[in-house]
């Protein structure tokens, strides 16, 4: 059987720096609050208690509303343990382990939430703590082995934190990092400038930063050193072919959305059907938009008069580039042609994608007015010379 978890929500403090009530804060068309509840629920945990205090009866409306249990810390105003204590004590013997999450942190993503839980089923530990950037965040999975310490220590030196250390001091092997391709795990939205900054990331969480890139391609899916040299001139291309279009075709395409893209649209090289698999893998991390372009990377459903997107500019970057090198579209699939030569059926497929794809470089230089070569060559990570004329 699978563990049973539960998230548990701290929601009840008085919100002094922020000056509002960070709980009911809007945030991506719902509040802090339900956007953390609805973590959790997402990932197929549907016990998720909130910890009241501070304006109880808004908060406790709100989140009976998302559906979530009820715990209140009339103590609330002494720190954030005593709030542990009362969500904890509500979770005895009805859960295998639980997430810990104020509630001004509510930007961390699916994916995170699911591979903490993935690494507690495989072999449980007292707290598994997801790692981002070499920094410990939110939410730790907590054993439920610990309700019984914590209910029993009214108020231990350091909260939280000083137990978790203490238990990784006496017994290190059962306190397990679990690196996260995450970097809301450290995003506390706790004042007016973070609060500020948060709204502006929700709208890119399907989008991960080169940082959190390279988490993925170092620690949750490596790839050998060919493969992310190769990545890395696609993705310089893909980010010089979208800025020309910005500059000089009056676009607005999303500059880094093609950059990430391009570096991890290999990501899965060696699997089968390996660019749905790269979309699996990062649909699955919360990367929907990049995962998306991804599983596009191969086969492309584009024709003359459709103007080309950030999909398409990923596509054709890939065409034109060979480990790190520039290489012309007939080049590369004339490669591709005498590869396959005694499969007709494959070469029918690799002619139509050839004829595809100068389509598309014909439309993107029109766009650019300049050719696509010019623009390539000034790409980060692209040698120089250019591969056949």
């Amino acid at each position: 059987m699978p563990p049973r978890l539960s998230g548990l929500i701290l929601a009840a403090g008085l919100s002094s720096r922020m000056g509002a009530l960070k709980p009911l804060l809007p945030l991506g068309g719902q509040t802090m609050l339900s956007q953390a509840i609805a973590l959790f629920q997402a990932c197929g945990i549907d016990d998720v208690v909130v910890v009241t205090g501070h304006r109880a009866e808004e908060v406790r409306s709100a989140a009976t509303a998302a559906g979530a249990r009820l715990a209140h810390n009339p103590d609330h105003s002494t720190g954030m343990y005593g709030s542990i204590r009362a969500g904890a004590g509500l979770l005895t013997g009805r859960c295998d382990g639980f997430f810990l999450l104020p509630v001004d942190i509510p930007l961390v993503r699916a994916g995170t939430v699911r591979l903490l839980a993935r690494s507690f089923t495989a072999q449980p530990a007292l707290a598994c703590c997801p790692i981002f950037a070499g920094r410990r965040g939110h939410p730790p999975l907590i054993h439920a082995k610990l309700i019984d310490q914590i209910l029993a220590q009214a108020n231990p030196q350091d909260g939280m934190r000083g137990l978790l250390a203490r238990i990784e001091a006496a017994r290190p092997d059962q306190l397990r990092e679990v690196a996260v391709a995450d970097a809301h795990i450290h995003l506390d939205l706790d004042t007016p400038d973070a609060y500020q900054d948060g709204c502006g990331r929700f709208a890119r969480l399907d989008i991960p930063t080169m940082a959190e890139c390279l988490t993925i391609v170092e620690h949750l899916h490596p790839m050998p050193a060919k493969g992310l040299a190769h990545g890395r001139a696609v993705a310089g291309v893909a980010a010089a072919i979208a800025e020309a279009l910005n500059l000089c075709g009056g676009r607005e395409l999303d500059v880094e959305l093609c950059r990430v893209s391009g570096w991890l649209h290999d990501l899965a090289k060696g699997q089968d059907h390996h660019e749905a698999t790269g979309e699996r893998w990062l649909r699955e991390l919360g990367f929907e938009r990049a995962g998306a372009i991804v599983g596009a990377h191969r086969d492309l459903d584009w024709a003359p008069g459709m103007e080309p997107g950030e999909r398409e500019i990923v596509h054709l970057a890939d065409k034109l580039v060979r480990g790190r090198r520039l290489v012309t579209i007939g080049a590369r699939f004339a490669e591709k042609l005498a590869l396959f030569r005694q499969d007709p059926e494959a070469m029918r497929a690799i002619e139509y994608r050839w004829q595809q794809a100068g389509h598309l470089a014909s439309a993107v230089e029109a766009a650019m007015g300049q050719p696509l070569a010019a623009v390539a060559a000034t790409a980060d990570g692209i040698m120089a010379e250019r591969i056949g004329d």
